[in-house]
């Protein structure tokens, strides 16, 4: 089996979506934990930060590019994520008291 033969076997390992799934199946996820984890204090590793859920403002669609952005609420951008980037930072989500300073 040649190399592009078993990328297609495998899944791509530089993170592109599986073909049949959009790149909204990533974001919607994201979204969803965000909304639903934010109270609990739902944190992931991001681009190798840390990142409150409740932090997160938006998950937008990157145009012409199948690529995701990740907008925070202090304006702060994180941009050219890929659907395996956000399943990543998905498998990290732990939940843990925000602390006030």
């Amino acid at each position: 089996m040649d190399d592009s033969a078993s990328d297609a076997a495998h899944g791509n390992a530089q993170g592109d979506v599986p073909e049949g799934v959009g790149p909204e199946v990533f974001r919607e996820r994201l979204e969803q934990v965000t909304r639903d984890g934010a109270e609990r204090g739902a944190h992931i590793t991001l681009d190798d930060s840390t990142l409150f859920v409740g932090d997160i403002e938006s998950i937008e669609s990157e145009p012409d590019t199948g690529r995701s952005r990740v907008r925070l609420r202090n304006g702060i951008i994180i941009g050219g994520l890929t659907g395996a980037a956000i399943v990543a930072a998905l498998a990290t989500v732990r939940f843990r008291r925000r602390h006030h300073q």
